[in-house]
């Protein structure tokens, strides 16, 4: 499904990606971990086109990315909630929810998002910027939905949300999935992404030092660490 060989960004005279590999496959869930700054967003933004990779090959069911513009690829059945969310704070929930259809409503896919998220049907009506973090997270990954994407890119789907909305928004995240939907999930809360994603990739330093099943990793405490400077509970 999606597959990214050997890819390699510059900004400026910074080489950010030094040959990213890595292979999400149709209906799985995978996570994308690493220490802060080492490039995960960047991975994530050049898959979007957000930023142009200076070597290598990124495919999405054999179409290759690099050849589309950034404002085309969700067409290609991606969805990709950023981190911050990137929801539009001046126009309501419904307006967020519908802004990337060409034409009319889709109320059936709505109806959809609403089963996932409740709460957006309650706040229909209001503003982005009223929600709260944990709101306009729900709003960011229901907008995704209704495009009816094969593929979810999640950029910290969790920070900064209360932990009784992170239950939930994990809950739907692993719904999604098994409806069918394949994840790509980068989250610093490592707990998180070992439960939601049977595989994980991390990286170093622009890199991929690691891929595996989640269970194994879980066996391996010193890469966890080493990694992720993350021990463990026992």
């Amino acid at each position: 499904m999606l597959s990214l060989r050997d890819v390699h960004l510059h900004i400026g005279k910074l080489h950010i990606l030094q040959g990213v590999t890595l292979e999400v496959k149709p209906g799985e869930s995978a996570a994308l971990l690493g220490r802060n700054g080492v490039g995960k967003t960047t991975t994530l933004r050049a898959i979007m086109g957000l930023i142009p990779r200076s070597g290598g090959a990124i495919e999405f069911d054999s179409v290759d990315l690099g050849s589309c513009p950034a404002h085309k690829i969700p067409r290609h059945g991606i969805g990709y909630v950023p981190q911050g969310r990137g929801i539009f704070p001046n126009l309501t929930v419904l307006e967020n929810l519908n802004i990337g259809l060409p034409g009319q409503r889709d109320s059936a896919r709505e109806d959809y998002v609403f089963t996932c998220f409740p709460r957006l049907k309650e706040r229909l009506k209001q503003f982005g910027n009223t929600l709260s973090g944990g709101e306009q997270q729900m709003l960011a990954i229901g907008r995704c939905l209704m495009m009816r994407p094969k593929l979810i890119i999640l950029d910290e789907p969790t920070e900064g949300i209360m932990p009784k909305l992170v239950s939930q928004i994990r809950r739907e995240i692993h719904r999604i999935n098994q409806s069918g939907v394949s994840v790509l999930l980068v989250e610093q809360n490592v707990e998180t992404a070992l439960k939601l994603c049977p595989r994980v990739f991390l990286m170093e330093k622009g890199t991929i030092v690691y891929s595996g099943p989640s269970h194994e990793l879980k066996s391996q405490p010193e890469i966890v660490h080493r990694y992720l400077g993350f021990t463990q509970k026992t």
